[in-house]
C-alpha cells in the first residue's frame, strides 16, 4: 500500500500522508516527490493532511520535513495542515501566531475545515 495520495484541485495540492517515512531516505523521496509538483506555477496553496499520522517521527524524518516546510513556507502561497490531534493543532497555531503567519498558514484536525480556509469547500477527496 502507497504511504501517500497527492490530487491537484485548482491551485491546491493535497498531499495526504497515510504512514510516516520510516527512514530519511524515504523521507526525502517522499519530499522531493511533493515539492515536484509545488514547483509548478499553478500550484499556489499545501494542504498537508497528517491525520492518520500516528506516533512521532525519527528525528532524522523530522529533519527532512522540517526543511521541507521551511521551503514551503517561502514558496507556496498559503499552508493548511489536518493535524492528527487538537493538540498538535494548537501547538502549530501558536507557532504560526508568534511568527505572524496565521493569515497564511494553519492547523486544523478537520478537513472541511482546511478545505474551507483553502478556499475550495467543494474539494470532494474521494473523487479523481
Amino acid at each position: 500500500m502507497a504511504k501517500y495520495e497527492m490530487k491537484v484541485y485548482k491551485d491546491v495540492l493535497y498531499f495526504n500522508y497515510f504512514e510516516m517515512a520510516g527512514t530519511k531516505e524515504e523521507a526525502e523521496k517522499h519530499a522531493n516527490a511533493v515539492k515536484e509538483v509545488l514547483q509548478k506555477p499553478e500550484i499556489k496553496k499545501f494542504l498537508n493532511d497528517n491525520s492518520k499520522i500516528i506516533g512521532v517521527a525519527k528525528p532524522e524524518v523530522n529533519m527532512v520535513w522540517g526543511k521541507f516546510m521551511e521551503w514551503v513556507s517561502s514558496n507556496i502561497e498559503k499552508n493548511a495542515t489536518v493535524a492528527p490531534s487538537v493538540a498538535l493543532k494548537m501547538q502549530l497555531n501558536r507557532l504560526s501566531r508568534t511568527a505572524g503567519t496565521y493569515d497564511s498558514i494553519r492547523a486544523f484536525t478537520k478537513l472541511d475545515e482546511a478545505l474551507e480556509f483553502m478556499g475550495i469547500p467543494e474539494f470532494k477527496i474521494n473523487e479523481g
